[in-house]
């Protein structure tokens, strides 16, 4: 069955009327954006909100939300509007961050348990399917985290980086204590890229060739820059300087190396979402415009023709066509 509401409610009915207003182009600085707001579609609207959508190897699309479900939707993404969803997994925690590896194991940042867990789906022999999950990792240098928020996977080496930044206020400009770490597959040691120096250190990516990661520092409203020279010596800057709203969130970035931020603020203070899309350069080269401005997650379909975009504030799953270059 189903776990996407149909629309019952105060929440997917704001959604909605968010959604007509920007299509109206009623809100000042939005004329010019109507036709890409006409391109943004709902996927699906949860009772709770879901952050984090990413794709397995398989390409199904999931999201995890804030009671611990792990979701895997099911539909086509050319001809279906509403996907239906199904519980996947669950972490029993408070899952921030989701990524799967090439083999369909689910790595989650977990905040209630300040540790990055595996989960793998296996079926019994009599068909029912268990998942067994187990911690990956959970302090550096016999000290907890704070508590895990986002990581990404490097497909070359298996490398993957997280941020640490706690929950939502835990670390801020008044205490910047966030960190980023990579951990490698093959010893299991943590390298810590920045340790305990960072205001809310939330999105995390890599460029297409592997050699930056880019880091969203919420409260500090920028993102950074971790390039190596040499390999696995990590050099970090401020990439991009961004104004206004809150901060950036999540973080994606496209084959050609376009980076993707999700520019998150609070409902109380704009009605409207806002993604910047900045390239390899450091420019910005468009806005991308979405009902609620709470955005909490990013990710590009396997074939990059649309973004997926997870809203905290309407609870839900959008998905934006992208113009097809050439």
């Amino acid at each position: 069955s189903s776990l996407v509401s149909s629309g019952s409610g105060s929440t997917p009915l704001r959604a909605q009327r968010l959604a007509e207003r920007l299509q109206e182009g009623e809100r000042n600085g939005f004329t010019q954006c109507q036709s890409a707001m006409a391109q943004v579609q709902v996927l699906g609207r949860h009772d709770v909100a879901v952050s984090s959508p990413t794709f397995g190897p398989s390409g199904d699309l999931f999201t995890i939300s804030l009671t611990g479900d792990i979701f895997r939707y099911t539909g086509s993404m050319d001809y279906d509007n509403e996907f239906s969803a199904e519980t996947w997994g669950n972490s029993s925690g408070q899952p921030q961050g989701l990524e799967f590896d090439n083999q369909g194991v689910a790595f989650v940042c977990d905040a209630a348990h300040q540790a990055i867990f595996r989960i793998m789906c296996v079926k019994d022999e009599d068909g029912l399917q268990r998942q067994d999950i187990e911690p990956y990792v959970r302090e550096y240098e016999q000290s907890q985290f704070i508590g895990p928020n986002s990581l990404c996977l490097s497909r070359q080496t298996g490398m993957l980086y997280f941020t640490d930044s706690g929950p939502f206020g835990e670390t801020s400009l008044q205490n910047p204590r966030g960190s980023v770490f990579a951990i490698s597959p093959s010893t299991q040691l943590l390298i810590p890229l920045c340790l305990n120096t960072l205001a809310h250190p939330c999105g995390v990516a890599l460029s297409p060739d592997e050699k930056n990661i880019y880091v969203a520092e919420t409260a500090m409203n920028r993102i950074l820059r971790f390039t190596q020279h040499p390999p696995q010596v990590f050099h970090c800057s401020v990439f991009y300087q961004l104004s206004g709203r809150f901060g950036p969130t999540a973080l994606t970035v496209s084959s050609n190396g376009d980076l993707y931020v999700a520019h998150f603020d609070f409902a109380e203070n704009t009605e409207v979402g806002r993604i910047v899309v900045i390239n390899a350069d450091g420019e910005v080269l468009t806005h991308i415009n979405v009902p609620g401005a709470e955005i909490t997650g990013l990710c590009l379909s396997p074939d990059e023709r649309y973004l997926i975009i997870a809203e905290r504030s309407t609870t839900s799953l959008y998905r934006h066509l992208l113009p097809q270059m050439g």
